[in-house]
């Protein structure tokens, strides 16, 4: 029935095509994007008059192919049948897409653009987890609708549940929830393709996919439980809320219906609270749901406000209890109001003591909300855009005929809040809504931090009671904050964040000026200017400029984020260039000038403005500017130079990667002692996580590594190689690194060995180069190979042995995808020799016995990173390995169980499905080393 409606509506879609252009202009825009949509059209950002143009434009290069075909077929009913056929129900972008590649001077051209160094199957391409990073969605969706058996998901060998639940989130965060065909085959467990049923469960919930977890539950037969239940309490999530509580009737034998305090407990102390943090007030939201769901009588009530209670007060959950704050909404705070009214009834046994002494005077003066219905009667009077907004915005607190109403009802909500919780005020809310109407009640009444409360509302009769105020607290330090964008994080834009009048903020400015003179402050006057352009008002910050005087000095800047990062326009970079030439000081290197800017453009501005500034120089149109040496790229190693580079991270930096390639790319510019060649080396070479702003996939040109390598000797630094060797974070060499060493090879072979390039001179290296590079172009069923050209003479196998196993660990932990790569090319090389000195007598038991043990840590490897498809090659090509030692294998019983053992353990049922063909086990080592999914899928085995 599906399939027809689907079939009807792109019938419909077709008769588009008859239609001329002012009826198709006539249609409304929801009409016109669906006809897009059959297309294929993108309509993101598009109006309504462009997504016609592009309806007009294929529609006419469709009917141009369609007459087309029509000309060269010939006239009978034959062709014409077979026609029909073809196209049918194909759509027109796959027309053209096949129209295109069959052009083969167009598919050659595209196909130049391929590494056809190192080409890897499609199956080998079998990580979920490493195809989410890689953001690579599609892929998986494809590979999961074909059921592709070597597809698997293991986040990590040590089987993290939180881990898994992240991959799971962001993969069903990205597919559709109605795209049930994906679905239905991810979760066969014939196609083992996750852990465990709670954590499909729980990405559902935090990922918000209702129809996904209801397709689980009706098709899978997943029972809920009351985990499930508390999570989506937690989080908030109404809808499956309602849903779970459905399935679940009153004489329901799932679980009881009844949540108490013991469930929270049991809940956090197995770990799950922590999964996935939420925010601080949703358990208001969902709790309220949960109640008004259930059959609430006086006992209830009694213990649920109890719980309500406890948990918002302190739980190990969000570590200081759910609570609503400035940041929660309005919706939030009424929602919240809601339940406390809801629960709390004269004959409660559960009260929370009113502490007086946590409050200021005006807020014990405040009626608090008493009935349900007066919240009721409050939201009939306001729009969405109120209950959606925050509590410290201005369109809730801020003096009007139009919101004096809303102020005073969210203080009488507030006060309902306050009363039960017994939670103290924050400052930002007792200036939004308390403090005109409270005599002063901050001086008598412990504000924590007011000094940042004075900067926010710009509120200069607090800070009079200072004597100092060291504003240099609120503007960001290096190595304070290890988010992503710490830089830019509300937490350091702090001046007039709560302000929004001009006046007051010229006032407040005119008091810090006038402080300034009456009481000197080292560095304020500089740490001031730093926080105006912050708040990236130029209009103020010319006016202070122009208050305070030109090129304020900077006495010490300390271990502060370089303010040039705070400057976000041209404008204001100009404005700061030819007036304030200090703000551009580098904070480590004196006397030159910062280069960590939001983005390149800037940097490329201010590099144009300096050069027009050393040319006008000689007409005495100075700007300051030529006092300093020069510019110093911000990108440096662990310890370098002065060592305080270390502990700032200046990867938060989105824009780090067109920083690095400029820094690299313009030796003229950036070059000297303070320039970090190897590090910058590194970063073009090296693996880094995928976590990280930085990718190594960035192509930059290899010459300009080179000269990065050249120029590193001649300033003294340490030959590169030692420093890209892979550390226990960085587990393989990039085949970036290694296609340089490459091109290096082939281009400049005489200065691998010459110390003016300290790149490279050991022959133990050059071997490495060989095998982990070159095996596309070696000959490696020449023995003699890997002994460096001499011959394979008796008394030197065991050395040709040692190197082979050198070899084994650096290709597991250096350069993995060798296994994979060029038809098993490696592999079956690699496994080949191991089998010739195997089974040769003149082959040491010593030898033999390191033979054994490379075998078994190549085996750990694969089992462990669920690589079926190696293991099936090895099982058609190499039969020596999967018998035991009885049988003329290589590896002992014990060996080969480990494996097993190790793929019960990690759920991965694919592996030890097929181990068990060769491998048996007894019923008591399955019941040690197996867990609930692995027992459930194989307990047939073992009655």
């Amino acid at each position: 029935m599906k399939n027809n409606n689907k079939n009807n509506n792109n019938n419909n879609l077709e008769n588009e095509n008859d239609i001329d252009d002012s009826e198709l202009e006539k249609k409304s825009l929801k009409s016109i994007k669906e006809i897009a949509q059959s297309y294929s059209i993108s309509t993101t950002n598009l109006k309504k008059a462009e997504i016609i143009e592009k309806i007009k434009s294929i529609v006419k290069r469709k009917r141009e192919y369609e007459e087309e075909q029509e000309q060269k077929e010939n006239v009978n009913s034959f062709n014409k049948i077979i026609k029909l056929t073809i196209t049918d129900n194909i759509e027109p972008t796959e027309i053209l897409f096949w129209k295109l590649f069959r052009n083969k001077a167009i598919y050659k051209k595209i196909f130049s653009f391929m590494d056809n160094q190192f080409t890897i199957s499609y199956d080998s391409i079998d990580d979920i987890c490493k195809l989410v990073n890689s953001n690579q969605v599609n892929l998986i969706r494809e590979k999961v609708y074909r059921n592709c058996r070597y597809l698997h998901f293991h986040p990590n060998q040590y089987h993290n549940h939180i881990a898994d639940i992240h991959f799971l989130v962001k993969l069903f965060s990205t597919i559709k929830e109605d795209d049930y065909r994906f679905y239905r085959n991810f979760f066969n467990e014939e196609n083992d393709y996750f852990s465990s049923p709670n954590h499909i469960t729980q990405a559902s919930i935090i990922s918000k996919r209702l129809q996904v977890f209801k397709l689980f539950v009706n098709e899978f037969n997943y029972e809920p439980t009351k985990k499930d239940l508390l999570y989506s309490i937690i989080s908030g999530s109404n809808k499956f809320i309602k849903y779970i509580l459905e399935l679940n009737s009153p004489n329901s034998v799932l679980f009881d219906r009844k949540i108490v305090d013991t469930d929270f407990k049991d809940f956090y102390a197995k770990g799950f609270g922590s999964n996935y943090p939420t925010k601080e007030d949703s358990f208001f939201k969902g709790f309220l749901c949960f109640l008004n769901n259930i059959n609430l009588d006086e006992n209830d009530r009694d213990q649920y406000y109890k719980l309500l209670i406890g948990q918002s007060i302190h739980n190990p959950y969000s570590g200081y209890g759910f609570q609503i704050n400035e940041k929660s909404t309005l919706k939030s705070l009424i929602t919240t109001a809601r339940l406390i009214l809801k629960l709390k009834t004269p004959s409660a046994s559960y009260k929370v003591q009113f502490k007086e002494e946590c409050f200021p005077k005006v807020l014990k003066k405040i009626e608090a909300v008493a009935t349900i219905e007066e919240i009721d009667n409050f939201i009939k009077k306001i729009d969405k855009v109120n209950l959606k907004s925050f509590l410290d915005d201005p369109i809730n607190f801020n003096n009007s005929d139009d919101n004096n109403e809303i102020k005073n009802f969210i203080k009488k909500l507030l006060k309902l809040y306050y009363l039960n919780f017994s939670i103290e005020l924050s400052n930002t809310l007792y200036f939004c809504y308390y403090h005109e109407d409270s005599n002063d009640d901050y001086k008598v009444f412990h504000f924590h931090h007011l000094i940042e409360t004075a900067f926010r509302f710009g509120n200069y009769e607090i800070l009079e009671s200072y004597e100092t105020i060291n504003c240099l607290h609120f503007l960001p330090g290096i190595g304070q904050d290890h988010s992503n964008q710490n830089h830019d994080s509300h937490r350091y834009k702090v001046l007039f964040s709560h302000c929004f009048n001009k006046g007051k903020k010229i006032k407040f400015i005119d008091h810090i000026i006038q402080r300034t003179i009456q009481q000197p402050e080292p560095g304020f006057q500089i740490y001031f200017l730093y926080m105006l352009v912050i708040h990236n008002n130029i209009e103020l910050v010319k006016y202070y400029s122009n208050k305070v005087g030109k090129n304020i000095q900077v006495e010490s800047i300390g271990r502060l984020t370089p303010p040039t990062y705070y400057i976000e326009s041209i404008e204001m970079l100009e404005y700061l260039f030819y007036n304030q030439c200090n703000y551009f000081r580098d904070v480590f290197f004196d006397g030159k000038k910062s280069t960590f800017y939001k983005n390149l453009e800037l940097l490329k501005h201010f590099e144009s403005l300096l050069n027009k500034s050393k040319l006008g120089c000689g007409s005495g149109n100075c700007s300051g500017m030529h006092s300093y040496n020069g510019l110093v790229s911000f990108i440096k190693g662990m310890g370098f130079g002065s060592g305080i580079y270390g502990s700032f991270e200046y990867k938060s930096n989105k824009n780090y990667v067109d920083f690095a390639k400029h820094f690299a790319s313009n030796p003229q510019i950036y070059k000297g002692y303070t320039f970090d060649y190897e590090h910058l080396f590194l970063l073009f070479t090296t693996p880094v996580s995928s976590s990280s702003s930085f990718s190594s996939k960035i192509s930059i040109n290899f010459e300009t590594l080179r000269n990065l390598l050249i120029n590193a000797y001649s300033f003294g630094r340490s030959p590169i190689f030692e420093r890209s060797k892979p550390t226990h974070t960085q587990h393989h060499y990039s085949r970036e690194y290694l296609k340089f060493f490459d091109w290096m090879c082939i281009n400049y072979s005489h200065e691998i060995g010459d110390r003016s390039c300290r790149f490279l001179y050991t022959n133990e290296e050059r071997y490495k180069y060989h095998l982990l590079i070159a095996v596309d172009r070696i000959d490696l069923d020449k023995d003699n190979y890997y002994n460096g050209g001499n011959d394979q003479e008796e008394g030197n196998i065991s050395v040709y042995i040692e190197r082979l196993n050198s070899l084994t660990y650096d290709v597991i932990y250096f350069t993995p995808y060798l296994y994979e790569i060029n038809n098993f090319k490696f592999l079956n090389w690699f496994l080949t020799i191991i089998e010739k000195y195997h089974n040769s007598k003149s082959t040491s038991s010593h030898d033999k016995s390191i033979m054994e043990s490379m075998v078994f840590t190549f085996m750990e490897y694969i089992t462990l990173h669920s690589k079926l498809q190696i293991l099936e090659y090895i099982h058609h090509n190499f039969h020596f390995i999967l018998k035991k030692q009885s049988d003329g294998g290589i590896l002992n019983i014990g060996e080969l169980k480990s494996f097993i053992f190790s793929s019960l353990k990690r759920d991965s049922i694919k592996i030890s499905k097929f181990l068990f063909q060769f491998i048996t086990i007894t019923k008591n080592e399955f019941g040690k080393y197996s867990n609930e999914k692995t027992k459930s899928y194989f307990k047939n085995m073992f009655k």
